[in-house]
């Protein structure tokens, strides 16, 4: 029997590409039957959604964005109790999508979602963050609150470019703008 399968779209992810790839994984979503789609609309959307999903039964949630998308879904995998917590799919349509590539997972976005509904699941290590206020986040491949939250800032605002050459350039310009007399040699 197919697993019950909730699909998490952030039309956002990859400067708003991310409906190109979503539009090619349909005919393959209505041959499995089993699943649903949801969109993002806001910022922790997808944490909502995650969370609903596993309250519905849903079985496995798949994430179709990027890095931010993996990370709202996750946190939203781990407000519910561990047996009731559905099983993580990725499907990796943003713009850098680190995760993904760290985790093995195919960045063509057809091979993904076919590993993500046929594949066997595996584990996952998460980190848990409590700030001050007792507010709980949890993180799965990295965190950054210094030079490369710039360089994510930074690579947002830079629409021409893709993937990883987007990603360099930003640290290019995050270390010319940190240390502006000082200019290393390549």
């Amino acid at each position: 029997m197919k697993r019950k399968v909730k699909l998490i779209l952030n039309p956002m992810a990859d400067m708003g590409n991310a409906w190109k790839a979503a539009r090619d994984l349909r005919p393959i979503i209505a041959e499995y039957g089993n699943a649903d789609w949801a969109g993002t609309v806001f910022p922790t959307h997808a944490m909502e959604l995650a969370r609903q999903a596993g309250e519905q039964g849903y079985e496995v949630v798949i994430a179709v964005g990027g890095d931010g998308t993996v990370h709202e879904i996750i946190n939203g995998l781990m407000m519910l109790p561990e047996k009731e917590r559905p099983i993580l799919g990725i499907v990796p349509v943003g713009s850098g999508n680190d995760f993904a590539h760290a985790a093995g997972i195919p960045i063509n976005p057809i091979e993904a979602l076919n590993l993500a509904l046929y594949g066997e699941p595996g584990q996952l290590d998460v980190g848990k963050l409590t700030d001050g206020d007792g507010r709980v986040e949890y993180v799965d491949n990295t965190i950054g609150i210094g030079f490369d939250a710039v360089t994510t800032i930074r690579s947002h605002k830079l629409p021409f470019l893709r993937g990883f050459l987007m990603y360099l350039v930003a640290v290019i310009q995050t270390m010319r703008c940190s240390h502006p007399n000082h200019h290393p040699e390549f």
